[in-house]
């Protein structure tokens, strides 16, 4: 995959994903918006908390954009993050609570095609022969 298309990639990938960071905001409106409804303290906790996570994830996925030597670990872990959301969403697709979460599943799991591929096809720096 070259570097202007996998650039490009990153920087959508890596946007979309910070976009969950309005969960730790407003946790109870970006739920709301999704459908769902979260009303105790501990699952609004766990709503921010995810939130959070998600916006901290898509940063280093746009910081993976300049840092190439760091790029491989951080879209391994996105990966291994994105992939483990939609395995969950997939289990539960018919619960009536996660509607809101599919376009969420369709999102990561192109991430998680895409973010495989180039990781599939790019050889490590390290694996050059001295």
């Amino acid at each position: 995959m070259q570097e202007k298309i996998i650039s490009k990639i990153l920087y959508v990938s890596g946007t979309v994903t910070m976009l969950a960071g309005l969960q730790f905001i407003a946790p109870t409106l970006f739920l709301q918006a999704s459908g769902m409804q979260v009303g105790d303290v501990t699952g609004l906790f766990f709503a921010r908390h995810w939130g959070l996570m998600a916006f901290v994830v898509g940063a280093l996925i746009i910081y993976a954009v300049k840092q190439v030597q760091a790029r491989r670990a951080i879209l391994l872990a996105a990966a291994v993050e994105k992939l483990g959301l939609v395995f969950m969403l997939a289990i539960n697709w018919t619960e009536p609570a996660l509607q809101g979460l599919h376009i969420a599943a369709f999102f990561d799991g192109s991430c998680v095609l895409l973010y495989s591929i180039y990781l599939l096809g790019k050889a490590p720096a390290s694996s050059a022969q001295t």
